[in-house]
């Protein structure tokens, strides 16, 4: 029978180590508790495989040759490595010697809103945890970061299940809200016909150029006049603050960068929608993964 290198196994590799360690062939079928015919087997076929005798009788026992001694570190260490393929390495963040790096995909809304909360948590950590947030301009893009390992996880509007290999938990819900700087109206523009007569500032992120609220408008024979189109909410405030242009935005930015602003209800009907957390399926055991992901989620439920 042909014998190559390629024959060596786990099983083999441990019953090398338990003969070295125990020094005896019968004290090592003990220990592996078989049969020393299994032991002596194996060990034959070990010896056909390296090329070398391995081990040779020393009184009662036997007695490791000079190679065996020289690849017997090798194999610990080899075993130590394929025994950890089988294991979810353990996160602590209690525990100042455990660390995790994260990527994160999220854009400026799931900064402003998720993230401060999120830091908080993060920081009252003693392991050392660290996070990096970028931007993702769209679901396409976000899938494919997930695939490739650009990004670990990803917080964003919440998407019905097209693709098998990632996952999601819903977070929370959004509805739309309407602001202005009161310094440069009467009054808030609330009826749909001050509305449409406004002029307006919209946020559109990555190459999306259509809007809901203009699909919805035209449904009805009406429109509405954009002056400003940005990609980032952030910018919104700086940009409207000092004129009478008006911003329709998710609400809870009342909180955070549109929190000096008037605001009124969107003078129409729009469904409210969720947002959730992404990541892709083969991180679902990973202890830290798991771990950052119950800390968003935690910190989406403080939102109320």
């Amino acid at each position: 029978m042909k014998i190559d290198e390629l024959d060596l196994d786990y099983r083999l590799l441990r019953l090398f180590l338990t003969i070295y360690d125990e020094g005896s062939v019968t004290a090592a079928a003990h220990r592996l508790d078989v049969g020393q015919p299994t032991v002596s087997h194996g060990l034959d076929r070990l010896r056909q495989i390296i090329g070398d005798p391995l081990f040779v009788r020393s009184g009662r026992s036997v007695a490791p040759t000079a190679h065996a001694d020289e690849i017997a570190p090798q194999v610990r260490g080899l075993l130590q490595g394929m025994r950890g393929l089988t294991r979810v390495v353990a996160f602590d963040p209690d525990n100042a010697d455990h660390s995790a790096r994260f990527v994160l995909g999220a854009n400026d809304y799931e900064v402003a809103v998720i993230l401060p909360a999120l830091m908080k948590r993060l920081q009252r950590c003693s392991a050392d945890v660290r996070l990096q947030v970028v931007s993702v301009p769209g679901v396409e893009r976000m899938v494919k970061w997930l695939r490739d390992g650009t990004i670990d996880h990803a917080i964003t509007i919440d998407q019905s299940g097209k693709h098998g290999d990632i996952a999601r938990q819903g977070l929370f819900r959004e509805r739309m809200r309407c602001f202005y700087d009161p310094a440069f109206h009467d009054g808030p523009p609330d009826t749909l016909d001050r509305y449409c007569a406004a002029s307006h500032a919209r946020v559109m992120i990555g190459a999306n150029d259509s809007s809901e609220i203009d699909d919805i408008l035209r449904g009805l024979g009406r429109s509405r006049r954009t002056v400003l189109q940005v990609p980032t909410f952030a910018s919104v405030a700086n940009l409207i603050r000092g004129t009478d242009i008006i911003a329709t935005l998710p609400s809870r930015l009342a909180g955070s960068m549109m929190q000096d602003f008037g605001q009124f209800d969107l003078p129409l009907e729009f469904r409210e929608y969720g947002f959730a957390q992404y990541w892709h399926v083969r991180n679902a055991a990973n202890a830290a993964h798991k771990w950052l992901r119950s800390e968003i989620f935690r910190a989406s439920r403080g939102l109320g």
